[in-house]
């Protein structure tokens, strides 16, 4: 399961296609969990994706929800830089045919950088190709909060 979110928060992500209408990114920070940020329906847990780390650690963990068809390679894309990563992918304990695939990052990652530049993001997990909706702002802060902080 996606870490702190509630267990009803996949159903979109299993059946939603790349539509990104009525999605939104939106902070989740935790002092236990540390920082994240979430693209979801506004004022649910219908979560499609979470970007997680330890503030100051360089690096992200990239979870997505999807089915075990999908596989285990997860693509980001943003812009014209893409990239394709393996991912671990694990049953999901709480909903059934719910498959996490979850991706260890780079903060400073090439895609993620320009994500954090343009708020621009694409997901690809086995067939399904997620767009989301322009995230600048939160990026640009997650990555900052996520990254090493400046050698002194």
């Amino acid at each position: 399961m996606l870490r702190s979110l509630a267990p009803g928060m996949i159903a979109l992500a299993l059946f939603g296609g790349g539509d990104r209408a009525g999605l939104a990114w939106s902070r989740a920070d935790d002092p236990e969990l540390g920082a994240q940020l979430v693209l979801a329906g506004p004022g649910t847990d219908d979560a499609r994706l979470l970007l997680a780390c330890q503030p100051g650690s360089g690096a992200v963990e990239v979870t997505v929800v999807g089915r075990r068809e999908d596989g285990a390679i997860l693509e980001l894309r943003s812009g014209k830089l893409r990239n394709r990563y393996a991912g671990a992918g694990a049953p999901d304990a709480q909903i059934d045919g719910a498959f996490d695939v979850r991706a260890r990052l780079a903060a400073a990652d090439p895609v993620l950088a320009r994500f954090a530049d343009t708020g621009e993001l694409a997901v690809i997990l086995g067939e399904r190709r997620t767009a989301t909706p322009n995230g600048f702002a939160p990026a640009h802060d997650f990555l900052q909060v996520c990254g090493l902080p400046p050698a002194g």
